[in-house]
């Protein structure tokens, strides 16, 4: 009861009531703490490549990969190249890219738009608001 009387008037007089700390609190409140930099335990001794083994560090690429010019099978080869001879010249690149893009619009258009319920599709879902005297 003393100490809520003695809050009471000290607020009362305009003197702010703080708590007193020890020193070693009070220095340790606004000291920083010591900032560390992150390190990463990979590998043995922290060696992230090895230049000296680099089959090891990188894999081994001779295993997957081929030299030779015939990597393919011989009708997946002329699938290809029959399927892209079409489109070795840029303007039928371009062509194919326009009707394409114009194709979806004109998709999303007439049935994404209806899916997403734009506002616009929806229509009002209220009648609006009167204004003053009932008019618009």
């Amino acid at each position: 009861m003393a100490a809520s009387s003695a809050k009471a008037s000290a607020f009362a007089r305009g003197s702010a009531a703080r708590p007193v700390l020890p020193p070693r609190v009070r220095a340790s409140r606004h000291a920083r703490p010591a900032r560390l930099a992150p390190q990463a335990k990979y590998g043995q001794e922290n060696q992230y490549f090895d230049l000296d083994d680099l089959e090891n560090t990188l894999g081994s690429w001779d295993m997957y990969g081929q030299e030779d010019e015939k990597r393919y099978p011989a009708l997946q080869a002329e699938f290809f190249e029959r399927a892209g001879t079409s489109l070795s010249r840029r303007e039928a690149l371009r062509a194919v890219l326009f009707l394409g893009g114009g194709a979806s619009i004109l998709v999303w258009g007439a049935k994404g738009s209806k899916d997403v319920t734009l506002p616009i599709q929806a229509g009002p879902k209220k009648g609006g608001e009167k204004g003053p005297r009932g008019k618009i």
